[in-house]
């Protein structure tokens, strides 16, 4: 098995486009930064007098408002007065800030590169013909192709090791170092929350996990699907781009049928649970692992039948 792997992460750092995606990761990592600093600029040290301001502007504001813009007012001041309260000034951003902001935002492109090599891990065998080369070797199918996909898993950690080691690298860079515990405000779906953006992130790089291997484990069951390699990654690609619309849309029709929160499409994306408890009255991190545990079993299960049982000729 070792073996098996070893000549699939060689197939896989053969191609070009492996490095390719590896480079995008580490200037899209640079690019971001310099962005990220350019925006932000300086750090505002009377941000506590200028904010108290602010928010007796809007007291004004309120006190002569319509009845039906006070709440409007009220929650701008209550955003506002949270910041002063907790001592959190919203200018200063460090390291973790850019960690949290960018780099957890540019997980998608891992996920997105995922999808691809995965996609046309197996198919691409069936469209270039090397299938019954592979074969002919003296490995049952079943270890064939558990290399094929333990290899484009790793594939998939180097990309998300890189991101990280070159995020926090040029996030000092630009940033300093940062304290690891500084207080944060986030903002979910109820409200704005503080957070230690240390622990912020690397729940979020944890929550991603998941995710990850979930999407990555559906491209893979395309790839053994569809023998045409633009057919598996078009379709891996589009169920990527399309699950968190279709995710919001169930999450809607979950308030109506309780059959539709066992979907898979909005449990795909967990790092949600980094910022707030539930994504739905009763689905709580522990349901969402166990949906997609269910559907993680049926896709390898499916997986690794159809390859058994499917016709090698071409």
């Amino acid at each position: 098995m070792i073996g098996l792997i070893k000549n699939e992460m060689m197939k896989i750092f053969s191609k070009v486009s492996s490095w390719i995606y590896i480079a995008i990761l580490v200037i899209g990592v640079v690019g971001g930064a310099a962005i990220y600093q350019n925006v932000f600029g300086e750090t505002n040290d009377n941000w506590k007098s200028e904010t108290q301001a602010e928010i007796a502007e809007l007291e004004a504001l309120l006190a002569e408002a319509p009845e039906e813009e006070k709440e409007i007012y009220q929650l701008q001041i209550d955003e506002k007065q949270q910041f002063v309260d907790a001592d959190i000034n919203p200018t200063e951003k460090v390291s973790w800030h850019f960690m949290n902001d960018v780099v957890i935002g540019m997980t998608f492109f891992i996920t997105l590169f995922t999808v691809i090599v995965c996609s046309a891990n197996v198919s691409a065998e069936f469209s270039d013909g090397t299938i019954k080369q592979l074969l002919i070797r003296p490995h049952r199918r079943w270890s064939i192709l558990l290399s094929k996909y333990i290899s484009v898993l790793l594939y998939s950690l180097v990309m998300l090791s890189v991101l990280l080691i070159a995020g926090y690298l040029v996030s000092v860079l630009f940033f300093g170092v940062g304290d690891f515990n500084m207080k944060s405000i986030v903002y979910t779906i109820d409200g704005q929350k503080e957070v230690a953006i240390g622990t912020q992130f690397f729940t979020s790089i944890l929550y991603f996990l998941p995710s990850l291997l979930m999407v990555m484990t559906i491209s893979f069951m395309l790839s053994t699907l569809f023998k045409s390699q633009a057919l598996a990654v078009g379709i891996g690609i589009a169920v990527l781009f399309f699950s968190s619309v279709l995710g919001g849309i169930i999450v809607f029709l979950a308030e109506k049928f309780t059959w539709a929160k066992f979907l898979i499409f909005p449990h795909l994306d967990l790092t949600v649970y980094a910022l707030q408890d539930k994504i739905l009255q009763d689905v709580t991190l522990p349901i969402s692992l166990s949906i997609l545990l269910v559907y993680y079993v049926i896709f390898m299960t499916l997986t690794f039948l159809f390859f058994q049982k499917r016709d090698v000729s071409i």
